[in-house]
Formats: C-alpha cells, sequence, structure tokens
C-alpha cells in the first residue's frame, strides 16, 4: 500500500462521525474483532489509559502464518483421500490386464508423494539440509551402497537379512503411517480430534521441535486409532512377506513423504550438482554395468527376492511383457526416483514460500490497526481527523508486515544470514515453480515409461526426470527475469538442528 489514503475512499468506508465519543465507538464495533495474535481478540480492545491520552495505539503483532500446519489443513484431508483413492484402483481386476495401465497409477502415486512430502515440509522445524559438498558425494555413496547389494545378491546367495530387514522396515512403515495418518484423521473426525487425553513423560523422553524435554503433552483418541492402523498395516505387511503390492506401496509412498520432509537441499546450486551426479548414476548403473561388470546391477538389485521391502513402487506386469526382467512378475519404479526429483520439487515449494505475499496477515494487521487508531481517538475529533489517522494506522500496520516479508525473502538470497521465513496457507496459491516442476516430472516419467514400452529395456529414470525438472525451475526464472534471485537462493536452517549443532559445539 503504498502512498496516503486518500480521505474520500477512506469516509466511503466510514459512517458518518458526530465527534462523539459514542460515536467512535459505533465505528470500532462495525470493525472486525482480530487481531495478529492467533486470532485472538485484541486485548486493548476498549482500554483506555495511554490510548485515550492521545498515545500510540498497542498492536498484538505475530509472524504471518506462523501457527498454520499444513497437515491439519483442507488441502492435506482431501490429498490424503486422493492418494487412498489411487491406491485402491490398483486393485480393480480387470486394470491388471490393460496395457500401460501401470504409468497412471504410478504417475498419481509419485506425485501424491511428492506433493505430501513436500508441503509436510514447510512447517517441520527439524529438516537436515544437504550441502553442495553433500550433494557431490551422494552418487559416490549411493553407488557404493548398490554394488555392496549386488554383491551380497551375487556371493552369498544364502545370507538370509530378511530377518532384520523386516523389524526395520515395520517399524519405520509404523512411524510413517501413524505420522501421516493422525493430522488429517483429526480433521476429519471432529470432536474425537480434541487433543483431550494427558500424558506424562520421564524427563528426556520427548522433546519438541526446539530440542526441549517435554514432560506434559495430551493426544486425541484420534491419534490412538492412527497408532493402533499403523501397527496393523505394517504387521499385515509383514506377515504377507510384502507380497501385496498394495499395502508395500502405501508404505513406501508414506516413507518417502517422511523423507521428504526431513531432508531438504540448501539451495538450487546443491539440488543441481546432486541431482546431475546421480542421474549419471543411474546411467551408468543401467547401460554401463552389463559391458563393465557383465550384469544390470540396478535391475538385479531391484528384483531381487532376497532383499525385498518397500523400496520401490510395484504394479503386475501386464501379461506378455517383453524385454529385461520380464520373468518378475511387477512393473516397478525405484523409490529413488521418486524422492530424488522430489527433493528438487520440496525446495521449490519453500522458494515460492518464500516469496509468497500473505495478504491475510496484511489485512489483519490494517484492521487492528484501523481499530486500535479508533479505540485512541480523542472525544472532539473531526471528520478529516478520524479519516487521516484510521488511513496512516492501516497503512503503516499494511506497510510493517510487507517489510517483514521482504526482509525475510532477501535474508535468503546468497548467504549463511539466512533465517526461518513464516509460512502460511498464502503458498498454497502462488506456487510458480513448484507446479512446473511437478508438471515436468509428469513429462519425464511419462517419457521414460514410453521409451522403454519401444525399446524393452529398463531405463535409467532420472536421465529423464532430472533434465525436465531441472529444466522447467530455469525455464520460469528464465521467463519471470529472476534466474540470478533463484540461483542465489539459500533455504532457511531448521531452528531444531541449528540448536542441536550448537550444544554439540558447546560440548566439545
Amino acid at each position: 500500500m503504498k502512498g496516503r489514503l486518500q480521505e474520500s475512499a477512506v469516509r466511503s468506508r466510514l459512517p458518518p462521525c458526530r465527534c462523539r465519543a459514542t460515536k467512535n465507538d459505533k465505528l470500532k464495533d462495525k470493525l472486525p474483532d482480530v487481531s495478529l495474535n492467533g486470532g485472538q481478540p485484541d486485548a486493548s480492545n476498549g482500554s483506555g489509559g495511554a490510548e485515550q491520552n492521545g498515545a500510540e495505539p498497542h498492536l498484538v503483532r505475530a509472524e504471518p502464518g506462523s501457527t498454520w500446519q499444513w497437515t491439519e489443513s483442507e488441502d492435506a484431508l482431501r490429498t490424503y483421500l486422493i492418494f487412498f483413492g489411487f491406491l485402491l484402483a490398483g486393485e480393480i481386476p480387470f486394470l491388471r490386464d490393460v496395457r500401460f495401465a501401470d504409468l497412471p497409477y504410478f504417475v498419481g502415486l509419485a506425485t501424491i508423494t511428492i506433493y505430501i512430502g513436500a508441503h509436510r515440509g514447510l512447517t517441520n522445524k527439524i529438516r537436515q539440509q544437504i550441502t553442495l559438498r553433500e550433494g557431490a558425494l551422494a552418487p559416490v555413496a549411493a553407488s557404493v551402497a548398490l554394488f555392496g547389494g549386488y554383491l551380497l545378491i551375487k556371493f552369498f546367495p544364502d545370507l538370509s537379512l530378511q530377518r532384520f530387514l523386516n523389524i526395520y522396515f515395520w517399524l519405520i512403515g509404523s512411524i510413517a503411517i501413524v505420522g501421516n495418518v493422525a493430522p488429517p484423521l483429526r480433521r476429519a473426525v471432529g470432536e474425537l480430534g480434541d487433543r483431550s487425553i494427558p500424558l506424562t513423560f520421564p524427563e528426556g523422553w520427548l522433546l519438541d521441535d526446539e530440542g526441549n524435554s517435554i514432560r506434559q503433552t495430551a493426544i486425541a483418541p484420534s491419534d490412538i486409532a492412527a497408532v493402533l492402523l499403523g501397527l496393523g498395516v505394517a504387521t499385515l505387511d509383514l506377515t504377507c512377506n510384502h507380497s501385496s503390492f498394495t499395502l508395500n506401496n502405501l508404505i513406501a509412498c508414506l516413507i518417502a513423504t517422511d523423507i521428504l520432509q526431513l531432508l531438504g537441499l540448501k539451495s538450487f546450486k546443491a539440488a543441481a550438482v546432486m541431482l546431475v551426479g546421480l542421474a549419471l548414476y543411474d546411467i551408468f548403473w543401467v547401460f554401463g554395468s552389463p559391458k563393465v561388470i557383465g550384469d544390470n546391477v540396478m535391475l538385479a538389485v531391484a528384483t531381487s527376492d532376497i532383499l525385498t521391502g518397500p523400496t520401490r513402487l510395484l504394479f503386475p506386469r501386464f501379461h506378455g511383457s517383453l524385454g529385461e526382467g520380464n520373468a518378475f512378475p511387477f512393473s516397478l519404479l525405484g523409490l529413488g526416483d521418486v524422492a530424488v526429483p522430489g527433493l528438487l520439487a520440496c525446495l521449490a515449494l519453500r522458494y515460492d514460500a518464500s516469496r509468497a505475499t500473505d495478504m491475510r496477515a496484511r489485512a489483519l494487521a490494517a484492521a487492528d490497526a484501523l481499530k486500535g487508531s479508533l479505540a485512541s481517538m480523542q472525544v472532539g475529533a473531526t471528520d478529516r481527523e478520524i479519516a487521516h489517522a484510521a488511513a496512516d494506522a492501516a497503512e503503516a500496520a499494511f506497510d510493517e508486515v510487507a517489510d517483514a516479508e521482504l526482509a525475510a525473502r532477501n535474508s535468503t538470497q546468497g548467504g549463511a544470514s539466512a533465517s526461518p521465513f513464516a509460512v502460511s496457507d498464502a503458498v498454497l496459491h502462488q506456487r510458480t515453480y513448484f507446479v512446473p516442476t511437478m508438471v515436468a516430472y509428469v513429462g519425464g516419467l511419462g517419457t521414460a515409461f514410453g521409451v522403454n514400452a519401444v525399446t524393452h529395456l529398463g531405463q535409467p529414470a532420472l536421465l529423464y526426470l532430472v533434465p525436465a525438472t531441472l529444466g522447467a525451475i530455469l525455464l520460469v526464472g528464465a521467463f519471470r527475469g529472476e534466474l540470478m534471485r533463484v540461483v542465489s537462493f539459500v533455504d532457511s536452517p531448521s531452528p531444531a538442528v541449528e540448536k542441536a549443532l550448537a550444544r554439540q559445539k558447546s560440548k566439545d
């Protein structure tokens, strides 16, 4: 809001004033009873004291959108319903006899998984960031792990690690299901979602997002249902030895959302280095390993029955399928082909959030200031004085929120001084980079499946996904004339992780 509001515009919104205190009260009563303290009534409403003596009205301030949580929104509930709908659609018998039915199934599950993980990570305060150096080392670490798994399969076929893996996947699968299901379930069940059951923990057993010990908390009845559901589904998957592709996909996708929520790229530079490196890793182990080692290492590990678990998305293979791996009963999509481009999509969404304009927070600030200004007017004030005072207060409050947003944006440009930025639901309407990245992901995945259908050869999906998603970021940045701003973006550090690192340094 630039410049002084015109008096005529202000007066057109205010009822006529005859300069009596009772009329000022009527004006004040017509304004919404709102402030920026989490939606609570303004404590200064109706009070006298300094305000009656002409002092500046007290404004209750909070960061815009600081209390917003995506997991508790209608968008989250709707997204999870769509996700479970895709899972159930895979159980429709006739779809298994439809050629290429696996493509929309995989595309749907993968994109929803990335969507959930990216939005959960927006307000998560415990996130580990991947730096440029760590991103460069990721392909090396992945190669060591992949080739190590291949050697176990090749030379120790009787070595059974499945019992250990079963316990591991049961544990992280249960945690992933509970963490994903509990928040939207609270919203869906009404009063049963209210935290009404108190719990007490010993010192140090439970920590908050800042790393502080929590002694007392409360859970909702729906949380108990979410825990039982998580344990039940993970146990059912274990008892059937991961043979149900629907249960496998459910757990695999929810584990991936946890990864995307807890792990993030620090900058687009780190993203480019890591994604290009992992694309080369994917290309070598799919196309290069048969020539160098004599076997397709990636395919051998992915289709092995020795190491099984929710590490891939599965769909029953179409009868009569040709090509590599046709003896394996499922078409598959590696979880890395979801999580790796998903990390870039998460960063794109966080960039969008850092640039989002929260008009609701600005409007609430202006309304709060306008109400305080009217409350502070002295008896006998003229219409012109009331109009100017109200306009100045609203304009100042509006600009104060805008300046705070601008400062948060500037803090993410090219430095270690980046600080956490406030996130609100405004980002849901301003996903300038996230949406093109997701569209590019769908296009890249479709291209990979198309090439596979033509050549009948397993394809390194990252060969198509990395250029598509990185290209989308570059194209949008170039089109908007802010490519250098995108390149210099540095994500805000996690407060909890920073605090933990500071404590560790102090001990050392």
